[in-house]
């Protein structure tokens, strides 16, 4: 019984902790303003974008995501049911060399 209690304890213990410090979106979408930053300084303040979508009338969209999951999240079998997944999104429109749009939003991953 002990041993199942101290098994629980070190489980909880996991679940408080966090991935390490990443990338984090929020921050860096604060840097890029519609009107005023261009192309070359969304790419110098957050590098490649991970998917690039060219629309018909000529912007492109760049989109940036970071998946950020807790320490249960990564144990097998526990994490699907009780750990916490969530993806960070900051999509960014260009018109030409400057941004138009720029739209930052947290989700759930799809199973």
């Amino acid at each position: 019984m002990r041993r199942y209690l101290g098994i629980w304890i070190l489980l909880l213990g996991l679940a408080a902790c966090t991935s390490g410090p990443g990338v984090n979106l929020a921050s860096k979408a604060c840097m890029v303003h519609k009107g005023l930053s261009t192309r070359q300084e969304v790419e110098r303040y957050l590098g490649p974008p991970a998917r690039v979508e060219r629309l018909p009338d000529g912007r492109e969209i760049w989109i940036y995501y970071h998946l950020q999951e807790d320490a249960l999240a990564r144990i097998p079998g526990l994490g699907e049911k009780w750990g916490r997944k969530e993806v960070e999104v900051l999509r960014i429109t260009f018109s030409g060399d400057q941004v138009v749009d720029c739209i930052y939003y947290v989700t759930r991953p799809s199973s």
